[in-house]
């Protein structure tokens, strides 16, 4: 027993009876504060006015029996001591909700047992509060919640639902508790058989109620799956869109779901509205950079024409003007073409002919290709390619759009004397493809931007002009292989840029809309016509 002292009402009117309880309390030292009635009406006046931890009462007693007091126990157990040992009253007494049952006899034996008894009867009180406690406050949360909640049983019949479901399918409470999962919820095809469960010629398969039945077959959860089903509201149809969780609990020795349901109908057409948006973005940026492009090669051809000296002669300050030109329109065709490159790539649009290829001859053509551009910067380019590398399952002139990327990034940033070097390793069941270059580096703030859209590294005084995209695009064709891209730099020093290209190449991963397409409007706005004038220009 615990420290804590119990009040005790003793219901006895034979006063050897109450002398032996009296002594057993003393002897053992048992914790209870005592109170004794010696008829029914004196108990009754004691129940009325105070309550007790327990009562333990004898069945005779001189003007009634203990059932006429149980009506005022309802909340405190019960030990009923009689020397009638009649079944009758036994069965009766289980039915009144008493807790345990005593057979007097003339040694009173049975006083040896009444303290455990006792004890066992108010633990059990008192896991029963302590139930009824948790669930009250499981019943408030349940009521409670901002989202939907039903509570169905393993025949499919809805148990319990709070009033975010009441609001959701337009129903009263008993309009919905004690009806079958679709009917409950108000489904237009609910009532096409007579179990009207959801399975209908509609829908060969209703996937929510699919999800409860596993649920309660696996006893395994089943978190945020989406749904959009047609309930009848009134006179009404309407076609929510439902975020549904489902957790399997025992209520009573029998299985139950928990279904959670949350309306995402709003978020779910917002979702499709700017979803046509983005594509009509996309499609309108797609349409403007393809147009540009042709009036770029007429305006191209013009002025190489006029450089040539093929119209006549020109003067040097002609010619610097025409080279500013040359130069503004090259940098708006590598722009055009980089927003189209990767348009397509954030959109799902580009197909990847994967084929098995041989990575030697791809970094040897863009090697060869490079050579004049590092030839004019005044830069080294070196190759060195391990003995015997495998052939390897990708897009080759994807993977050369990558490596030229790289290449010719190195070359740009690299200052005249120093050297690129490009290198291709076997390990692991990998390429590994390493571009190193001797350049300016990249300060160490900015590495982990270098793979955004539009970011250029910030180089105070070396600024060298450049869309913020050639990364992007390289890193997306990259992870679209299964592959990976890394890259190390110390300013002034050099960077390498690392890519492991799997040979199995890996399947391809479903391409989905970028989140900030929204800004793709801009870029023709942002990276040509708002940057600062070509350096050879005087204004």
């Amino acid at each position: 027993m615990d420290n804590k002292k119990y009040k005790v009402l003793l219901v006895e009117n034979d006063k050897l009876d109450q002398m032996a309880f009296q002594r057993l309390v003393k002897t053992k030292e048992l914790p209870y504060d005592c109170t004794i009635a010696e008829s029914v009406s004196e108990a009754q006046s004691i129940l009325r006015a105070d309550r007790f931890d327990i009562v333990i009462t004898d069945y005779s007693l001189g003007d009634g029996t203990a059932f006429d007091i149980l009506d005022l126990l309802k909340d405190t157990p019960v030990i009923l001591v009689t020397g009638v040992g009649d079944q009758e009253i036994v069965v009766k007494a289980w039915k009144a909700g008493v807790y345990d049952y005593l057979i007097k006899d003339h040694k009173r034996n049975y006083f040896n047992t009444l303290p455990i008894t006792v004890e066992n009867a108010i633990k059990h009180r008192q896991m029963e509060e302590t139930f009824d406690r948790k669930q009250k406050n499981l019943e408030a949360l349940f009521d409670a919640a901002p989202v939907g909640m039903l509570l169905v049983d393993e025949s499919m019949i809805v148990k319990r639902v709070n009033d975010a479901i009441r609001q959701l399918v337009g129903r009263e409470y008993l309009q919905i508790i004690n009806l079958p999962f679709g009917s409950a919820l108000g489904c237009v095809n609910s009532t096409y058989n007579q179990k009207e469960c959801g399975y209908s010629p509609a829908c060969a398969v209703c996937p929510l109620r699919k999800a409860v039945e596993s649920v309660l077959d696996s006893e395994q959860p089943v978190h945020d799956f989406e749904i959009q089903l047609t309930l009848k509201v009134e006179a009404d149809e309407i076609a929510p869109w439902l975020c549904i969780s489902v957790e399997p609990v025992m209520i009573d020795g029998r299985k139950h779901a928990v279904v959670a349901v949350n309306d995402i109908t709003e978020r779910k057409q917002t979702e499709e509205k700017l979803k046509e948006a983005m594509e009509m973005k996309s499609q309108f940026i797609s349409t403007v950079s393809h147009d540009l492009r042709t009036p770029l090669a007429c305006i191209k051809e013009g002025v190489t024409i006029v450089l040539d000296g093929i119209v006549g002669k020109i003067s040097d300050e002609q010619r610097n003007y025409l080279d500013i030109a040359k130069r503004n329109i090259d940098r708006l065709a590598n722009l055009v073409n980089d927003v189209l490159d990767f348009q397509k790539l954030g959109t799902g649009r580009v197909e990847f002919n994967m084929q098995k290829n041989d990575i030697t001859k791809v970094v040897g053509e863009v090697h060869d290709t490079m050579l004049s551009s590092a030839k004019d910067s005044g830069v080294d380019i070196s190759l060195e390619l391990e003995d015997n590398l495998p052939k390897a399952r990708f897009d080759r002139d994807k993977i050369i759009q990558v490596l030229t990327n790289l290449v010719s990034n190195a070359i740009k940033f690299t200052p005249k004397h120093g050297l690129v070097s490009v290198s291709v390793q076997y390990y692991g069941e990998e390429l590994v493809i390493r571009v190193n270059d001797t350049g300016m580096g990249i300060p160490k703030e900015a590495l982990p931007r270098i793979f955004e859209r539009f970011y250029c590294v910030p180089r105070p005084g070396k600024q060298i002009q450049g869309t913020g995209l050639g990364l992007a695009i390289v890193k997306k064709i990259v992870t679209m292989h299964d592959g990976r891209i890394e890259v190390e730099s110390e300013v002034d020093k050099g960077t390498i840029f690392t890519i492991f290209l799997p040979l199995a190449g890996g399947a391809m991963p479903e391409a989905v809309p970028e989140h900030a397409d929204g800004i793709l409007d801009d870029i023709l706005v942002k990276n040509s016509f708002t940057q600062s004038p070509d350096p050879g220009m005087s204004i």
